[in-house]
């Protein structure tokens, strides 16, 4: 069984945690849709806090003797799709830059090239 004050400090932890990034989604300091995992998480966390016989079933479910073994287990891996998430935004970012230098470096090349065609014709 889960202990009251671990149940006390995980709803804290979650609840203070949604407010932050609920805080940081209206300041636009923070997009929406990369959000929406952390969101899940803090919710999920309030759920196994309040509700210590999710946690029991869930560490049933997975033969784990301990709840809170359970609650770890799953923040590591929520902590796996997480990291797995950025390393995909960071993939396609990566690749969006890079065309957006060879773009850019095209371009630079053609204006040399009018700038060139310009100053011979005066």
């Amino acid at each position: 069984m889960i202990t009251i004050k671990l149940q006390i400090i995980l709803l804290l932890a979650s609840v203070l945690t949604f407010l932050v990034i609920i805080n940081l989604i209206r300041k636009y300091n923070l997009e929406l849709r990369y959000s929406l995992l952390w969101l899940f998480f803090c919710i999920v966390n309030v759920l196994l806090a309040a509700f210590s016989n999710i946690a029991v079933n869930i560490a049933g479910l997975l033969s784990i003797k301990e709840p809170v073994n359970a609650i770890f287990l799953l923040s590591f891996i929520f902590q796996f799709f997480l990291i797995f998430s950025l390393t995909l935004t960071i993939s396609r970012v990566s690749n969006k830059f890079t065309q957006l230098v060879q773009e850019v470096g095209l371009l630079k090349k053609e204006v040399e090239k009018l700038l060139k065609a310009n100053s011979v014709e005066r």
